[in-house]
């Protein structure tokens, strides 16, 4: 009972903290078919690597292993098996004072290019829209099927359940590969000392998306809000400091506008819109990607430079492929 009133409370104060920072948000419409049970530290015992969660009176604790002991446990259904969440407190290190900057420009197919000054890391997201594409060719699939059953008939929801099962496996999929691309991203960060990320305003970007029918999905279906606040999250666990839209602690000075980023040319000023994945300036020959052109125009936004100090002797952007093993650096 002690959980489940703590746990209302929380719920309401983390509402009216997103309302002080957002007038428009709302409440969740939809009522969860299952209710998350909390042990707080009354009902947890740790002893020698085992966790004990009391069950009431006369019932069998529950066990669970763990080096060190949660701040508090949570037990979810989902997808037919009961789960176990452990809340554990993280010591949040001091922040790193290095002076340099690392600003990174956000796509859709490329979904985070950094630029430090010297290097530019391209991180491949073309995994990401693997799996968003044959999403959608479930979904259609599967709803067609659907379509042509009685609803609510012992096929249809026979193909609801099947619906349900592939829909979260695959983003579980899509989740995971995110994760490995922030968390190898933060790793780079660290590997260069840098101390702050700069992430370019993309805010209204759908609405000016008016493309053809497959680009406009690709840009309805890009997650960058995600992406930008796993970033943000990360970097704070790891001493880094963030700019951006979705930083909690800055204001709408802190933005830092993409406007023409990526069709600037940073050796010369010249303004040339791209036609390919290259960029390739017409009045001084500079050639370069043209997520770069764009990672490296936001860096000198940043930096206070008008053009690049650096783009005289500019090395080859490095790219870092993803794969299912991806890891952290070093």
């Amino acid at each position: 009972m002690q959980a489940i009133i703590q746990s209302y409370f929380d719920s309401l104060k983390s509402y009216f903290g997103a309302v002080k920072s957002n007038p428009d948000a709302k409440p969740p419409k939809r009522t969860p078919h299952f209710y998350k049970v909390r042990w707080i530290q009354n009902g947890i015992t740790f002893k020698d690597g085992v966790i004990r969660l009391s069950n009431g009176k006369g019932n069998v604790a529950i066990t669970l292993k763990s080096d060190v002991k949660p701040v508090y446990v949570e037990m979810y259904f989902q997808r037919g098996s009961y789960y176990f969440s452990l809340v554990y407190k993280v010591q949040i290190p001091p922040k790193r004072e290095t002076g340099k900057v690392v600003a990174i420009d956000m796509g859709e197919i490329h979904p985070i290019v950094s630029h430090d000054g010297e290097h530019t890391i391209i991180y491949n997201g073309r995994a990401l829209r693997a799996i968003k594409q044959y999403i959608n060719k479930f979904k259609a699939y599967i709803q067609s099927k659907m379509d042509r059953c009685i609803k609510r008939s012992h096929r249809w929801y026979r193909l609801k359940r099947v619906k349900t099962k592939i829909l979260a496996k695959l983003n579980a999929q899509l989740k995971d590969a995110e994760h490995k691309i922030t968390s190898r991203f933060i790793s780079d960060c660290i590997k260069a000392k840098a101390d702050t990320i700069v992430i370019g305003k993309l805010k209204g970007i759908r609405k000016r998306a008016k493309f053809g029918k497959v680009s406009n999905q690709k840009v309805h279906q890009w997650a960058f809000a995600r992406l930008q606040s796993m970033i943000c999250y990360k970097a704070e666990l790891a001493g880094l400091k963030v700019k951006s839209r979705v930083a909690r602690m800055l204001d709408k000075s802190a933005f830092v506008s993409e406007a023409y980023t990526s069709q600037t040319c940073p050796r010369c000023g010249n303004r040339k819109k791209h036609t390919n994945r290259n960029y390739h300036c017409s009045h001084c020959g500079f050639e370069y990607h043209r997520d770069g052109v764009g990672a490296i125009n936001l860096w000198n936004k940043v930096s206070g430079f008008m053009l690049s100090p650096v783009v005289g002797a500019m090395a080859s952007p490095i790219g870092v492929r993803f794969d299912w093993h991806l890891c952290k650096s070093g």
